[in-house]
């Protein structure tokens, strides 16, 4: 039950960067460099969200085998 309310958890994370992605998005004439910074760190965060939570999993899966 754990597992699914932290995936749970952290896909709900993952929409939110997505939506504050989308807020911050710059107009078409805006700097490039913003763009990027925008696409790179809503990317990191959900790289980082899916890290968590794979190294959640595999915590515990280890203290069940431990068990």
């Amino acid at each position: 039950m754990a597992n699914w309310l932290t995936g749970v958890g952290y896909a709900l994370s993952i929409i939110s960067v997505a939506l504050l992605a989308w807020v911050a998005w710059p107009a078409p004439d805006a700097d490039r460099a913003l763009v990027g910074a925008i696409i790179a760190g809503a990317a990191l965060s959900v790289v980082g969200m899916v890290l968590r939570w794979a190294a959640h999993i595999v915590q515990n899966r280890k203290i069940e085998e431990d068990n």
